[in-house]
């Protein structure tokens, strides 16, 4: 697969690029939105085949990768759009996820919800939550930390920064 790989590679390079944009981007519209989602499932689908493929490394595919988790507090949400009455959002804990545990997260998505700075109000990352553990938690994975994620394993490097 080593043809197949580079250009799962160049992709992941480019959804980084992609996403770094989104991050200054002040004015959104719908299709925004559809654009972020869709480079978090491109990307997140390229590194769990590359991983898969044995074409990343052991130290990186073994993550860290940060988040913060939120406990469900509340009834589970029945939409993307009420997580704030679902989950303790003001009562984060630090965990980190495998490269496999994030992108399940991302590919069987069930909150997929964006989350932006208090100051700037700009595109900082997102909450997420699987089909499986919507009734427990949701993350919150920074943008800066997938698109460093992204480019690390689409540049080819052994670890991440």
């Amino acid at each position: 697969m080593a043809d197949g790989s580079a250009s799962w590679k160049e992709e992941l390079v480019k959804v980084a690029e992609r996403l770094e944009a989104k991050t200054k981007q002040r004015r959104w519209t719908d299709r925004t939105d559809h654009l972020i989602e869709r480079d978090f499932v491109v990307g997140a689908y390229a590194l769990r085949k590359l991983v898969a493929t044995g074409d990343v490394s052991d130290s990186v595919k073994q993550g860290p990768v940060p988040v913060r988790r939120f406990d469900l507090t509340g009834k589970p949400p029945l939409s993307t759009d009420d997580i704030s009455d679902s989950y303790d959002l003001d009562n984060g804990s630090r965990r980190t996820l495998s490269i496999e545990e994030l992108c399940d997260e991302i590919l069987h998505g069930f909150v997929f919800v964006f989350c932006c700075g208090e100051t700037d109000d700009l595109f900082d990352g997102i909450f997420l939550s699987s089909e499986r553990n919507k009734n427990e938690f949701v993350y919150l994975l920074l943008a800066s930390d997938y698109i460093a994620l992204c480019g690390d394993v689409g540049m080819g490097y052994a670890q991440r920064r």
